[in-house]
């Protein structure tokens, strides 16, 4: 069953995502420079990841409830990732010409690889020994969800579902504790559990915890299970940005605008606005695509659009890569997905046909 104001919540993610990057991340680069860079919203638009991050954290319980092994749930889960991100990075790398302004530099051949498996950039420089980079700054935020995937579903279908919130909120206080020690006590294992909390991205897995709490309220409506998302999301918020006032106050408010959505009607009803709804249609994609495409948009403008004030220029720029996304969303990611599962299909029957042979 698809809950609609989940989808607005993701629309409010990849606008805050959008404003972030068009009017603050790169603030040195646009016309309008600093101008609106200190705008809360633009400022900590870079939040909209962690909502993003709960989100998942409550719909992937919700798959691994609908799901009967570990093998399905990660095939399920790459098959809704891959499709997207192949006809994304095909038409970023194809587009560089057109977008030669990008921050990120020209890519090379090899920079595909890391989107394309989910696999960081440096652990691919490690196996092949030459330095990758992602196509796109945006990706790193995949790489932590595909950790997660493989961690929620090990736990899930290993320990048992009671174990899900507790191990990912372990791995997260495992984190702020490795990473708080770190620089001051010199003890091996405080070595070793930052080393493991950093290379598989346990920051974040508050956030995490927190979505797949909210989803156990939202499925027996247990008060208890809402208090504690509700506290690992204020959590995660006080060390969402190493202690910092300006960044936990902006994710204590993303924290409640989630837990807010699950009690409200009025705020299901606000989020499931049409422009929120599109949003969250396109928002993978949308992410995917945006970055060095819009600021590369932006830097042109100022020759085409002079009559037009500096701050409307990357809502010109948005509109097209939306359009570029709802092309994405509702029709060649569908094709490519059903080709994959087409190809998965056809590669399972001759072994099914030896096996039956063979009795």
């Amino acid at each position: 069953m698809r809950i609609n104001y989940l989808d607005g919540l993701r629309g409010v993610a990849i606008i805050l995502v959008l404003f972030f990057h068009a009017y603050s991340r790169w603030s040195s680069l646009v016309p309008y420079g600093e101008t609106y860079a200190m705008f809360p919203v633009f400022k900590l638009g870079w939040l909209g990841v962690q909502l993003f991050f709960m989100i998942s954290g409550f719909v992937i319980f919700m798959t691994l409830e609908k799901t009967a092994s570990l093998q399905r749930f990660l095939y399920k889960r790459w098959l809704r990732l891959f499709p997207a991100m192949l006809i994304a990075s095909i038409l970023i790398f194809l587009t560089v010409p057109i977008f030669s302004e990008r921050p990120a530099g020209e890519p090379q051949l090899l920079d595909l690889l890391p989107g394309l498996t989910f696999m960081e950039p440096r652990w691919w420089s490690r196996i092949l020994g030459t330095e990758l980079a992602s196509l796109e700054g945006a990706f790193w935020s995949l790489y932590v969800e595909f950790k997660f995937y493989l961690i929620a579903g090990t736990i899930y279908f290993t320990c048992g579902r009671r174990y899900l919130v507790p191990a990912l909120f372990l791995m997260f206080a495992c984190s702020a504790f490795a990473s708080r020690s770190y620089p001051v006590v010199d003890i091996w294992f405080i070595d070793v559990a930052y080393e493991i909390s950093t290379q598989l991205s346990f920051k974040y897995f508050g956030w995490f915890a927190a979505g797949a709490a909210f989803y156990l309220y939202h499925q027996c409506k247990l008060e208890r299970w809402f208090i504690l998302a509700l506290g690992i999301a204020f959590l995660s918020s006080i060390f969402v940005r190493d202690l910092s006032l300006g960044p936990a106050i902006g994710a204590l408010v993303i924290s409640s605008l989630f837990a807010l959505s699950l009690k409200s009607p009025l705020i299901q009803n606000l989020l499931q606005s049409r422009v929120l709804l599109f949003f969250g249609l396109i928002s993978y994609p949308l992410y995917l695509l945006h970055e060095n495409s819009m600021i590369s948009m932006v830097m042109k403008m100022p020759v085409t659009f002079s009559w037009l004030p500096s701050f409307f220029y990357p809502f010109i720029s948005i509109s097209i890569l939306s359009g570029a996304s709802y092309l994405i969303a509702n029709n060649y990611e569908v094709l490519v997905r059903k080709r994959i599962e087409a190809a998965c299909l056809k590669l399972s029957k001759p072994g099914k046909a030896s096996r039956s042979t063979s009795r």
